[in-house]
């Protein structure tokens, strides 16, 4: 049963998600739902400050604080003393930061009730997510759902960027010869070790199929810098198909770079990674490649997009090699031509 709490009385919430990409752009549409419910309430964020980038000016947001700027735990208490928070709502269960807001005595604190620590939290959710019966957006909302029986089940996001913005990326993509403004589909290839990743010879295959059919659009490649040699493979195999256009990005985008660019694209094909909610976001056509089996299947995590599409190993538990490059090549004509 919902413990209701005194609406005009919380006039200061902090929502914290420490963990990677995908986890915290999952965690936006709470922050909206917060929003909506309580509209005179200033809402702060704690988040890994590499995400400043993506998340600075963000609509519902009133003020990011950056967890990895306060690295001593009287730091971090002084911190969340000051601030005066009414409620809090630990996303991302840490005993670290459920004893910190416990302490600073902040009055309503939201959390799991199923961690040793839940005694910490006086408005618990009782979920195991690790049985991946809902979306880990879903699991999201319903944590507000212990303050308030105002929820709705939506997932709103609110990404906005400027022309300048875009122009300002524009003229950096020129320098690789790419025009934000020609067509182009994006491959993500890694996943930096979160996700199993679909193996490199199939994306190949795919690319070699795709070519003929679309050999007008150009093909970019995506990811950090530390996955360039992944991507370079990926280029040389598929090198030889010399009226494509491929394009290595890996490792010279910011977040927000990024999000400009999935924006204008065609199509976003993705291993489950922090990306691929990028596009999910934005609503974009995707084709995102997911194991079959929790806690790490498309049903927690898959993309919040209408326009994708989720490929499965055919077997329970089965290799991501049992997708095929036909299926991956169907699936993009499919939603390319929607």
């Amino acid at each position: 049963m919902t413990e209701k709490i005194d609406k005009s009385a919380i006039k200061n919430i902090l929502v914290t998600r420490t963990d990677k990409l995908g986890d915290v752009i999952l965690t936006l549409p709470l922050i909206s739902e917060i929003r909506r419910i309580f509209p005179d309430a200033k809402i702060s964020f704690l988040v890994q400050s590499f995400l400043s980038d993506l998340l600075l000016g963000y609509e519902d947001i009133d003020e990011l604080i950056f967890i990895d700027k306060y690295p001593t735990c009287g730091e971090r208490y002084d911190l969340i003393k000051a601030k005066a928070f009414d409620m809090v709502i630990n996303v991302f269960p840490d005993y670290e930061l459920a004893a910190l807001f416990f302490t600073a005595d902040i009055r309503h604190r939201v959390g799991t009730g199923y961690r040793w620590y839940s005694f910490l939290y006086n408005h618990k959710v009782k979920e195991h997510r690790k049985f991946c019966e809902k979306h880990e957006a879903q699991y999201n909302l319903n944590l507000l759902k212990s303050v308030t029986d105002e929820v709705k089940d939506e997932f709103n996001y609110k990404f906005k960027y400027t022309p300048f913005e875009k122009e300002a990326l524009s003229v950096k993509l020129r320098q690789h010869n790419l025009d934000i403004s020609s067509g182009y589909i994006i491959i993500h290839p890694g996943s930096r070790s979160s996700a199993r990743d679909i193996p490199l010879n199939t994306l190949t295959e795919f690319v070699e199929l795709f070519i003929p059919e679309y050999y007008n659009l150009g093909i970019v490649l995506t990811g950090v810098k530390e996955e360039s040699g992944t991507v370079g493979i990926l280029i040389n195999s598929i090198q030889k198909e010399k009226r494509v256009r491929i394009v290595n990005l890996c490792g010279i985008l910011s977040l927000k770079e990024l999000l400009i660019l999935i924006d204008n694209s065609k199509l976003f094909l993705s291993n489950s990674t922090g990306p691929i909610h990028i596009a999910g976001a934005l609503g974009k056509k995707i084709i995102g490649f997911y194991p079959n089996e929790a806690p790490v299947n498309d049903t927690r995590w898959g993309p919040l997009s209408p326009d994708a599409k989720i490929l499965n190993p055919k077997t329970p538990g089965g290799s991501m090699s049992e997708i095929t490059s036909r299926e991956i090549f169907d699936n993009a004509i499919f939603l390319l031509k929607k």
